[in-house]
């Protein structure tokens, strides 16, 4: 009775199953969300959000029209639209539907929202969401090379917000366009190009989802963490680093270790072979190591010595590196990259028992005598009584020497030009200058150089020009008002040389005949030709040649420009009532560019006039003496002698 019981209950339900696969067939939702969706009608109707990302060929442009491919090859593709999109009581829907939740991604979300991308605060808006990063419908796996989030993608990805700069500084993000560093980066270019083997990417290195800030304690990019996140892929490099000096201060919580950013960069990581590469043997010295080791602050906090950088750039090993030199020594070569050690440590490359094989990766067959030889300069002095009293020696021996000979040259030009004077000064009958002329010229002439001396040690202290005012006390000041008194005794000397042009019958003339005429340029042509042999002699000048009133006019012109824009530069709180915002600036750099274009002048021009266009060496006395020979006079102003001699017989 029981088996034909159970029987009978299996009969009913296979009719039971029959009847029921015999009804209306339940409608794929998917087919009636397409029913509207896929009408390319609704393409131009743009989704409310309107957000970026990545997709293949470019960002995917969120629209209402989607269509039964938009899934198809996706991570999504098994979902049904009512899967991600809820709130769907009824066809056709309300218009306003809940935005979308990652829901089966429920780990994922948490980290999210544990990160800097967390929607929090007034920057709630513009932080991304899932679809920003993944994109809506075309989310493919990672291992696909349109995926938003396959590696050589990634950098888009994140550069569709962290590529602009002005967005991320409205949002507090200081760090100037990362995108471009990590592009120009070995690991940008790596991804680029389509890497089967992993690279550091954004994600790599900050984190995909719980992305936290530099300053946490917990984030992959924290100072202290860095070691840790480069060794990911750099492990054997990361155990040397952490045993070394620099790895083993930062793991004790000093912060000012450098870690692998320091050295190598953060987004703009390149290989030791490329010029721009923090690492390339030549920037190594320069500003890589010496961005610490030329710190006075961290060597008096750490006890460092204070000229190693400045003792290597003076070594030959720097020399030579300096002149671009990549095959000679550098901090590197001999403290070693990762594993750098004090020299106490008996694995450290430059502990006394291991320099001889240091110094033999470059110069083989160096023996230990050979590895006693310091490559920073003056350290062996200092630490070496005998050559501390050689470089003594030698420094008052050079002074003593070069002094006693430029004052023995000295003595004797004074003696042999007053000589030649003594017998030159009968013959100097024609007036060229007056005595109130020669006065205006010194004027000129103290004050300018002057001017040239402290305006130049302003701007190039480290040069011969501001060695004087940085070796003695109260120097700067002191460069100050030289400076100062000179301007205003050049301001003075020009009022009273205008004075002159205008109230003195010889001043008047002499302003008369400074003025250009058309016979300048027939004369400047006439010497020119002479210049290249195409004429017989040279041009016969008046009183004043063409060189002569181009140099005087330059002047009046620089003259005026350097006392207005001194001026400016003087009184700057007047200044800045008065002229526009760029006004101070445009004082600054034209005061400096009319000094070198007036300094350079003199040095080419005018001093070359004196001590070397002339007929009386060592120079032209006229200056000093204000009159010339008839025989100077016929070779520089033969038109100017004759007129004077006619005057004389009239």
């Amino acid at each position: 009775m029981r088996r034909r019981c159970g029987f009978g209950t299996a009969v009913l339900l296979l009719c039971a199953c029959a009847a029921w696969g015999s009804g209306p067939k339940r409608p794929d939702p998917n087919q009636e969300c397409s029913s509207c969706h896929a009408d390319a009608a609704m393409a131009s109707e743009k989704h409310e959000e309107g957000l970026r990302f990545w997709a293949a060929g470019g960002r995917e442009g969120l629209s209402l029209q989607v269509t039964s491919d938009s899934l198809k090859g996706t991570v999504h593709e098994d979902l049904a639209c009512t899967d991600c999109h809820g709130g769907v009581a009824e066809i056709p829907h309300a218009e306003k539907l809940p935005r979308v939740a990652c829901t089966c991604h429920g780990e994922l979300a948490a980290e999210l929202a544990a990160g800097v991308h967390a929607p929090k605060g007034p920057a709630a808006a513009s932080v991304p969401s899932c679809v920003n990063c993944h994109g809506a419908h075309r989310i493919l796996p990672k291992s696909s090379a349109n995926s938003a989030s396959n590696q050589a993608n990634v950098a888009a990805t994140c550069g569709a917000c962290h590529g602009d700069s002005e967005k991320m500084r409205a949002l507090g993000v200081r760090v100037a366009n990362p995108l471009k560093s990590y592009l120009r980066s070995e690991h940008g270019r790596a991804a680029a190009v389509g890497s089967d083997r992993k690279v550091a990417t954004c994600a790599a290195c900050h984190g995909a989802h719980k992305i936290l800030s530099a300053t946490d304690a917990a984030s992959p990019v924290n100072k202290r963490n860095v070691p840790a996140t480069c060794g990911t892929c750099h492990g054997a490099v990361r155990d040397e680093y952490v045993k070394s000096i620099h790895g083993s201060a930062l793991a004790s919580g000093r912060l000012e270790s450098p870690s692998c950013a320091d050295c190598h960069g953060e987004h703009d990581i390149e290989g030791k072979e490329r010029p721009t590469s923090r690492v390339y043997p030549v920037n190594v010295a320069e500003s890589t190591c010496a961005q610490c080791h030329s710190s006075l602050r961290l060597a008096d906090r750490f006890d460092l010595p204070r000229d190693r950088v400045t003792s290597y750039q003076g070594s030959f090993h720097g020399l030579a590196s300096t002149y671009g030199k990549t095959n000679v020594a550098n901090c590197a070569s001999c403290h070693g990259i990762h594993n750098i050690l004090p020299s106490s440590d008996a694995a450290s490359t430059i502990n006394p028992a291991n320099l001889a094989a240091t110094c033999g990766k470059c110069h083989p067959g160096a023996g230990a005598a050979f590895s006693r030889i310091s490559i920073h300069q003056n350290v062996a002095v200092s630490q070496n009584r005998v050559l501390d009293w050689i470089r003594w020696f030698y420094l008052i021996v050079i002074a003593g020497t070069l002094g006693g000979m430029a004052l023995h040259q000295a003595l004797d030009f004074v003696r042999r030009y007053r000589d030649a004077l003594r017998v030159l000064r009968p013959l100097l009958i024609y007036t060229r200058m007056t005595a109130a002329e020669r006065l205006q010229h010194l004027g000129l002439l103290a004050t300018f150089f002057l001017l040239v001396l402290t305006g130049f040690a302003l701007k190039y202290p480290y040069s011969a020009w501001g060695w004087p005012f940085r070796v003695i006390p109260g120097g700067f000041d002191a460069r100050s008002l030289i400076h100062r008194i000179a301007g205003v005794l050049m301001i003075a000397d020009s009022l009273y040389h205008v004075g002159y042009l205008a109230f003195s019958v010889r001043g008047r003339q002499l302003a008369k005949e400074m003025v250009p005429k058309l016979r300048d340029l027939r004369d400047a042509l006439a010497q020119l030709g002479w210049f290249l042999g195409r004429a017989p002699h040279e041009a016969r000048f008046g009183r004043f040649s063409y060189a002569e009133k181009a140099e005087y006019l330059a002047l009046v012109w620089g003259t005026a420009v350097m006392v207005l824009t001194g001026l400016v530069l003087w009184f700057k709180a007047w200044a800045a009532h008065v002229l526009p915002s760029w006004g101070y600036a445009a004082a600054e750099m034209v005061h400096f560019y009319e000094a070198v274009l007036a300094a350079s002048s003199i040095l080419i021009w005018h001093l070359y006039a004196v001590f070397v266009h002339t007929d009386r060496p060592p120079f032209n006395p006229t200056w000093i003496t204000g009159g010339m020979t008839r025989r100077s006079m016929e070779h520089e102003h033969p038109e100017e002698l004759e007129r004077m001699e006619s005057e004389k017989k009239a």
